[in-house]
């Protein structure tokens, strides 16, 4: 198949990975795929994923923007056009009508009206909670999966209470939406260490309130971490603050690896982690009891985590992804056939 892949995001987060990974998969598997989106994006794309750069700094309803993609998919014998998420999926929906090709769009977090996604052959959405938000017949969970080599999963070392002080981290852009700030506050004048992997604009703010935390909470603002992973299996666990979510890949990498994990109520954690392991969002002193009740005991943390471990690693593969989503393009193919 000829799959046609619309993002109109300029960013570099999970939303970006997963464009990346899954149309690097899917020529991997003998597919050709052609990429519409930002330069900036595309220069981030292998050389064996065709490209088509747009101006998506433009608004979703440009006429510009509309006519340059149009005149795009029309010059190519696509058999699926699949828009990631919701600047994607309008610029899509106004010009698909013209074009009769199957359409697929992703949602891929939390928004207020996502109306136009009902307008698509096919809706594909990365978590149970987003898939609710969708008032469409065609509508199927596919979560974002990871590259895992065997030897990648993480077995941890037991060690006894009080032998050492805890070490948590969490990972992320140093933005509101993460919620470090209120993370700080729920680990204040706990005898342990915190490591925050990520840079943005708040870094300022956090080493300020930093500065005011109690004597044996220790934290360290470590900075972009390329290597997120090894930094998770060097942790007694990762906490997952955020406000909001769509499908965190810092989830996936967690569980994936055996790391134990505490998280706020985003979209996806409830999907694999015990209500126990789970916080309000925006809830500070909420999150400490759990923090509390877990970080202190690894042993019962690692217990709760056992089955969100194994579900891990049969659903969050890139496996598992890739092959969801050909069967998905498969079917909107054989029924434009019939």
């Amino acid at each position: 198949m000829l799959i046609c892949q619309v993002l109109a995001s300029r960013g570099n987060g999970g939303l970006e990975k997963h464009v990346r990974d899954l149309s690097a998969a899917l020529v991997e598997q003998g597919h050709r795929v052609l990429v519409i989106a930002d330069s900036i994006f595309l220069a981030t794309l292998p050389e064996k994923i065709e490209k088509k750069a747009l101006n998506m700094r433009l608004g979703r309803f440009h006429p510009w923007l509309l006519f340059q993609l149009w005149k795009t998919l029309k010059s190519y014998p696509i058999d699926v056009i699949h828009a990631q998420a919701n600047k994607a999926a309008y610029l899509v929906s106004a010009i698909a009508w013209t074009l009769k090709t199957p359409t697929v769009a992703t949602l891929h977090s939390v928004k207020k009206d996502v109306a136009v996604f009902s307008r698509f052959n096919q809706v594909i959405c990365v978590s149970k909670n987003l898939s609710n938000l969708v008032r469409a017949e065609n509508v199927e969970v596919i979560y974002n999966g990871i590259k895992v080599m065997p030897n990648d999963i993480n077995t941890h070392k037991e060690t006894s209470p009080g032998e050492r002080k805890p070490v948590i981290c969490a990972v992320g852009r140093l933005v509101s939406v993460k919620a470090f700030d209120l993370l700080l506050d729920a680990v204040d004048g706990l005898n342990l260490k915190l490591i925050i992997a990520g840079e943005g604009k708040l870094r300022q703010a956090l080493e300020r309130r930093i500065l005011r935390m109690h004597a044996h909470t220790e934290v360290e603002l470590m900075g972009h971490c390329e290597d997120v992973t090894s930094l998770m299996k060097t942790c007694d666990g990762v906490i997952i603050s955020s406000r909001r979510e769509g499908f965190s890949y810092v989830l996936i990498e967690a569980l994936v690896n055996n790391c134990n994990l505490i998280a706020t109520d985003v979209s996806g954690v409830r999907d694999f982690l015990p209500d126990e392991l789970i916080s309000p969002i925006n809830d500070a002193m909420a999150l400490r009891h759990k923090i509390e009740a877990y970080v202190f005991d690894r042993n019962a943390w690692q217990a709760k985590m056992k089955s969100a471990h194994l579900m891990a690693k049969k659903q969050l593969t890139l496996t598992q992804m890739v092959a969801k989503t050909i069967a998905v393009y498969q079917k909107m193919s054989d029924n434009h056939s019939a």
